[in-house]
């Protein structure tokens, strides 16, 4: 029944989170540049934050970047003040705004590394909320 319960609110507490992501591509072809939220509503990109993250990566990794980039925020999981990105195209991406080594398909920040990506990646961005049972 608690669990019931955790799983409810963390539902709630992520409803802001896009139901399904869309490549860079994809996104830099539609004329307002959007994804569909679990609650309903509608996402919309900057097109000028697009533009700038094209600019950033290889045009070969456009289709393998998945946007919104999720960043976990789990202190039960990562300790406090610290946040996840994942996926190899995202941590590189990611990496390149904070002049940071990436080696694979994960990347651990830290709260002032978060908010200069957040600073870079407004609407490019979302916090999503996990935690451990254990």
């Amino acid at each position: 029944m608690k669990e019931d319960i955790f799983f409810k609110q963390m539902r709630l507490l992520n409803r802001h989170l896009a139901s399904s992501k869309t490549d860079l591509y994809s996104l830099l072809k539609e004329e307002e540049p959007s994804v569909s939220l679990k609650d309903g509503s509608r996402h919309y990109f900057d097109r000028l934050e697009l533009e700038m993250i094209a600019d950033l990566l290889p045009e070969g990794l456009h289709q393998s970047l998945r946007l919104p980039i999720f960043i976990e925020l789990s202190s039960s999981k990562y300790g406090p003040g610290m946040a996840r990105i994942s996926g190899k195209t995202e941590c590189l991406l990611v990496s390149k705004l904070l002049g940071k080594e990436c080696t694979g398909d994960e990347l651990f920040i830290t709260r002032p590394e978060l908010r200069k990506v957040r600073r870079k990646l407004k609407t490019s961005t979302q916090y999503m909320f996990t935690t451990s049972l254990e």
